[in-house]
């Protein structure tokens, strides 16, 4: 089923939506934060496997402690959209608050709506991709 112009940009909006919280999590956020975030389980595709996850594998608040991760600079790109899936490709780095670059990291995520709510189902990032 074809979907309307207008009803693909409602539905961009809401991923736009999406990852403003997702990154806001990162940002200030805790685990429990990005948990909500996610639907369980959610599977982390890593530099080896894939992993069935009951948790998010990342802690924010560990990110920012260890690497001084301040904000992230992304460019997002929605590759396929329907009315509950999106595939995503996020071209990104995260920088310290002086605005050096801590990392570049180019992922791949899949989104579902459930229960009316978006959520990662499956990520993976490639650290360095850049």
């Amino acid at each position: 089923m074809n979907m309307t112009d207008e009803r693909r940009e409602e539905l961009e909006a809401e991923i736009e939506a999406f990852m403003g919280r997702y990154n806001e999590a990162f940002v200030s956020g805790t685990r429990d934060d990005l948990q909500a975030l996610v639907h369980l389980p959610v599977i982390y595709v890593s530099e080896t496997e894939a992993q069935v996850r009951e948790r998010y594998p990342f802690d924010p608040e560990r990110m920012r402690e260890t690497t001084g991760f301040h904000h992230p600079e992304t460019q997002t790109k929605i590759v396929h959209l329907e009315e509950h899936r999106a595939h995503l490709t996020i071209e990104g780095t995260r920088h310290r608050e002086d605005d050096s670059v801590i990392e570049s990291i180019d992922s791949f995520y899949i989104l579902h709506k459930c229960d009316g709510q978006w959520g990662v189902s499956v990520f993976s990032g490639i650290r360095g991709a850049r």
